[in-house]
């Protein structure tokens, strides 16, 4: 999304952990659940930093459609109930997914003219 591009390189960073933490360990009885969410409703967006560094200081659009933070905890504790290895959780915002794999130069086009409201 346009204007959080720190924000969705942090995202990018935890599959390149804990996709190779996973194979590591598994032998060992342990397993990982990679969550991957969408718009919670959470303050986030109040917390948010621009570009100088300052607060953003104000909620965008797509946050107080999101999902509930106690729905989605709920589907992150069933998926890790379930030794899921990864999960993508929350509302019409997680079809991006299967946009961007099965139609990446449709997926880029569409993102890049997205702005927050």
């Amino acid at each position: 999304m346009r204007g959080r591009s720190g924000y969705a390189a942090s995202k990018h960073a935890l599959h390149g952990y804990f996709e190779p933490l996973r194979a590591e360990v598994r032998s060992i009885g342990i397993a990982v659940t990679l969550v991957r969410p969408g718009y919670i409703d959470t303050d986030l967006p109040l917390r948010a930093l621009t570009g100088d560094g300052r607060s953003q200081g104000q909620r965008d659009g797509t946050h107080p459609r999101g999902m509930s933070p106690s729905a989605c905890a709920a589907r992150i504790l069933e998926s890790i109930e379930r030794r899921r290895e990864e999960v993508v959780i929350g509302g019409w915002e997680t079809y991006a997914v299967s946009l961007k794999r099965l139609f990446p130069r449709l997926f880029a086009r569409a993102i890049s003219a997205y702005a927050p409201t």
